[in-house]
């Protein structure tokens, strides 16, 4: 009896010093871990067993080996593995939860005990008492792998649910008594008060992050900067954990009012103003042509806060999201896959939303033993060791304390928004107040600028009597003076037509070159021309401040528009008592205003030029004339050079025309005999043949002449004498035939004419240029002829252009060959198409290009200028492309220009319609 209760008393002692030391040293660390390590250690000590774990479950009924001792290393650890909820099924789960149930499993004995803590039916407290029943087999297959002979497994319970397992697995029988069990269960008990204790310490802790974060965003957002919503929108990022955010203002207009109304601020549609967004990190791949012009605009964020009482819509896999399918494209493209929306809301209006992003992860989780969890596994597995399993594109989810943080936050911005849109409006209305007061004192302080620069003006006009510098002078001051983009002068003519007087505009620097009123353009204002001048006969000025709300004739809006004008406005000038023209101001970015001392200093300054033109006409007149009679002697120089050259092209085709007549005769006649003296020779020599094989033995007297004459090589060589004589023939009969074709005398008139024939008779013609000789090699010609139709044209005129286009590029070959050093070879490409793009008829395309030095920029725009050559004195006169240009352009209505840089060579195109507008029929 001494011995049981000093027994009783040891053990009563050892427990007690358990629990001791592990409250000692649970007491000693707040965090988590370090209480569930000292757990495990102090519990195996106590029951000297090979191992002891704590087991935590997860929220899908899995869990993991969070805390684990062993001794001896006499089992394997199986520390941060983690199990299947398949292992512990979910109704062995709920008997641990309802009747606190404990097991002790013998593999030996093949037995399981279980001490139920409470009635899994009634809930009440019952006895502790072990209960014996056969284990399942599977189990015992299940221990076995794992090395464990006996097992003993305890339930944590925190918050009335399964938190986790405390497990015992010992190599070896082993039984445990009913003091031990009680003494691991008060164990466990005090480990589900430190759970509790470390959960409450994490929420205190993650309560004050939270506090500090919002504090921390709350006085980012104090400020009225929009750089300061952009920083605290980075910083409400970082503090969920995201990839990326927005934050999205609605277009809305905030109304300050009085005080006694009870409220501060009246909301109000704001249709002129355009949604802001801030953005940071990864954003949402929006198309080209989106449907929305921002992702917040979806009809989905409307939706789900109308239908939801939910202030927070937390999106942990948007792909799994059926209202977001329509958006979800724009997220493809990156790896975001979960997002937290928080819809900002003032005074229950609402004013924009907060996103966060967050990107897809890759997950690794260490299983005991490859688990399969498309299959049930009716047996154990075999093997417990570490299995990996990879994951990727997994969603994070969102924890209550993000969402309780977004919540937070969304009062925050939603006060700073509305701060800083007042705060904004109050600016505006100042800087508003402030303009006008400006906009006053400049008003008045202008119209005696007006007067002064008026008489500036007036003075700067009488100063000059040429017209030019009374225009120039004229429109630079009134640009200047009224602030408009543009200013031109127009003349009326004999019929009250019209045009601008050219290079006289004056412009503002950003419309300086652009669209020049004055530059080909004659107005034929029906207007004007019925009523003698309109309006402007009475002396009367007409401004318009939009065009577009004037009530104009749609013809005359027209005219405007084409010259971008949405304002004008105008003064007659009148020289004597006739009106001469008109003085026009126009605007062309926006609508303009005209105020009354605007249009009056217009008027006052027409005015003024009508006197000083009087003033100027009669110089004017003498200098118009003048220069006209310069000009037409500019002219007839020109036109007699060119009749002089004409002249001589024709004289040229006269000339080649009637020799090559002349050589055609003799030379048909020689062709055409040709083939008969062939005929006769063949026949002689037949003949010859026919005696030698009739007479073999010839008279001492024919021998000596057939020896003398020789006659066998006679006989070889005659044919092929005749032959040569016939190619030649045949070749003067081509070179006859090219250059009549040259010439065409015949064909004077226009007519269709093969283009590719005037292009050979051309080559051939030069080819004497084009040819190898002994001191230079020749030049490659490269063809590329496309399949024309016959065109109409002036076939001569054309052979001309030819001649000279294919004369300069072999020039200019020549003149590179003579100033390289290295080998250089020549080359002549000529390409021919029809080209039918945006034309009222097609076009024939002639495109003559060389290899040689190419023409200078500063060149190119006088190439066609007549008299103007690159050439050395005596090689050119500078009228080959001159009249070439003449040829095609005038005479044909075609195009020709020249693409050329400087050491690649040049192109010449020559493009002329198939069918002339009033030509022949083809």
């Amino acid at each position: 009896m001494n011995m049981t209760l000093a027994s009783e008393l040891r053990e009563s002692t050892s427990l007690e010093d358990l629990l001791h030391r592990i409250t000692n040293r649970i007491l000693q660390s707040l965090e988590l871990q370090d209480m569930l390590m000292i757990t495990a250690t102090e519990v195996r000590s106590f029951l000297q067993t090979d191992r002891v774990l704590i087991y935590k479950f997860h929220p899908d009924g899995s869990g993991q080996v969070v805390a684990e001792s062993i001794q001896d290393q006499r089992l394997p650890s199986l520390l941060g593995l983690n199990f299947p909820a398949d292992d512990i099924p979910l109704e062995v789960r709920e008997l641990f939860v309802k009747a606190r149930v404990r097991s002790v499993v013998d593999v030996a004995a093949q037995q399981v005990g279980q001490s139920f803590l409470c009635d899994p039916r009634m809930g009440e407290a019952t006895s502790d008492a072990m209960q014996y029943r056969a284990v399942d087999p599977c189990h015992v297959e299940y221990l076995l792998a794992m090395g464990v002979q006996s097992s003993v497994v305890i339930p944590i319970i925190h918050n009335q649910q399964l938190w986790g397992l405390l497990v015992s697995h010992h190599s070896e029988p082993r039984s445990i008594p009913a003091s031990e069990l009680q003494a691991v269960q008060m164990v466990v008990d005090q480990l589900a008060v430190a759970i509790a204790q470390s959960a409450l310490l994490t929420q205190a802790r993650e309560r004050a992050d939270l506090e500090a974060t919002v504090n921390r965003i709350a006085g980012l957002l104090r400020s009225h900067s929009a750089n300061d919503l952009q920083a605290a929108l980075e910083a409400a990022i970082a503090a969920l954990h995201g990839c990326g955010g927005r934050l999205y203002i609605q277009p809305v207009a905030f109304e300050i009012q009085d005080c006694s109304t009870g409220h501060l601020v009246r909301f109000q549609a704001d249709a002129t103003e355009a949604a802001k967004l801030y953005t940071a990190g990864t954003q949402p791949v929006m198309a080209e042509q989106p449907i929305l012009n921002h992702l917040e605009q979806a009809i989905a964020f409307q939706e789900y806060f109308q239908s939801s009482e939910q202030r927070v819509w937390a999106i942990t896999d948007l792909y799994q999201i059926p209202e977001l399918h329509l958006l979800q494209p724009v997220f493809q493209p990156t790896r975001i896959r979960g997002m937290v929306i928080v819809p900002l809301e003032y005074s229950q209006h609402h004013l924009g939303y907060l996103t966060i992003f967050r990107d897809e992860i890759e997950t690794e989780t260490l299983w005991a033993g490859e688990f399969d969890p498309d299959r049930r596994q009716n047996r154990a597995r075999q093997s417990f060791a570490a299995w990996k399993e990879s994951k990727k594109g997994q969603a994070a989810p969102w924890s209550e304390i993000d969402i309780e943080l977004a919540q937070s936050l969304s009062s925050q911005f939603a006060a700073a928004i509305l701060q800083h849109q007042i705060h904004w409006q109050l600016q505006t209305i100042n800087a508003r107040l402030e303009q006008q007061v400006q906009e006053r004192t400049a008003k008045l302080q202008q119209v005696a600028e007006q007067q002064q620069s008026l008489l500036e003006v007036v003075t700067k006009i009488r100063s000059s009597l040429t017209p030019e510098i009374i225009f120039r002078t004229t429109t630079q001051e009134v640009c200047h003076l009224l602030k408009v983009e543009r200013v031109a002068v127009y003349r009326f003519d004999a019929d009250w037509g019209g045009a601008f007087v050219q290079d006289f505009e004056s412009t503002t620097s950003e419309w300086q070159g652009i669209l020049k009123l004055g530059e080909n353009t004659v107005w034929d204002d029906t207007y004007l021309q019925v009523t003698q001048g309109g309006r402007y006969r009475n002396n009367e000025t007409f401004a318009v401040n939009d065009i577009a709300t004037a009530g104009l004739y749609s013809c005359h809006v027209d005219i405007l528009k084409q010259f971008r004008i949405r304002a004008f406005a105008i003064a007659p000038i009148f020289v004597g008592q006739t009106l001469w023209g008109l003085l026009a101001a126009y605007q062309h970015s926006s609508p303009r205003k005209w105020e009354p001392s605007e249009v009056q200093f217009l008027a006052q300054t027409a005015a003024q030029l009508g006197m000083a033109l009087q003033q100027a006409e009669l110089p004017a007149q003498t200098r118009q004339q003048a220069e006209q009679l310069a000009q037409a002697l500019e002219e007839l120089r020109k036109t007699q050079t060119q009749l002089i050259q004409t002249e001589k092209m024709s004289s040229l085709g006269q000339l080649v025309a009637g020799i090559a007549h002349e050589i055609n005769n003799p030379v048909n006649f020689i062709h055409g005999n040709l083939t008969h003296a062939h005929g006769y020779a063949e026949d002689l020599l037949k003949l010859i043949q026919l005696y030698q094989q009739e007479y073999p033995n010839p008279s001492d007297r024919v021998r000596e002449q057939v020896e003398a004459i020789d006659l066998d090589f006679m006989t070889e060589d005659l044919p092929k004498l005749l032959g040569s004589m016939k190619v030649g023939a045949e070749r003067i009969r081509q070179i006859i035939l090219s250059l009549l074709n040259f010439s065409r005398l015949d064909q004077a008139e226009m007519k269709a004419v093969d283009i590719h024939e005037g292009i050979e008779s051309t080559l051939l013609i030069l080819q004497h240029r084009l040819k190898a000789r002994s001191d230079c090699p020749g030049i490659e010609m490269i063809k590329a002829y496309g399949d024309l139709p016959l065109v109409e044209c002036y076939p001569g005129q054309l052979n001309q252009v030819f001649m000279n286009v294919l004369s300069n590029a072999i020039d200019a070959i020549e003149q590179k060959r003579e100033q390289t050093s290295t080998p250089y070879t020549g080359q002549i490409s000529i390409r021919t198409s029809v080209a039918a793009e945006n034309r009222d008829c097609p076009h024939v395309v002639i495109c003559i290009a060389d290899n040689g030095f190419g023409i200078p920029e500063a060149t190119k725009p006088q190439i066609f200028d007549p008299f103007f050559t690159t050439k050395p004195i005596g090689k050119g006169t500078g009228l080959g492309l001159s009249i070439s240009h003449q040829i095609v352009v005038d005479k044909h209505g075609g195009v020709f220009k020249c693409v050329s840089k400087p050491d690649q060579g040049t192109e010449f195109w020559i493009e002329i319609p198939i069918q002339q507008k009033y030509g022949i029929k083809i």
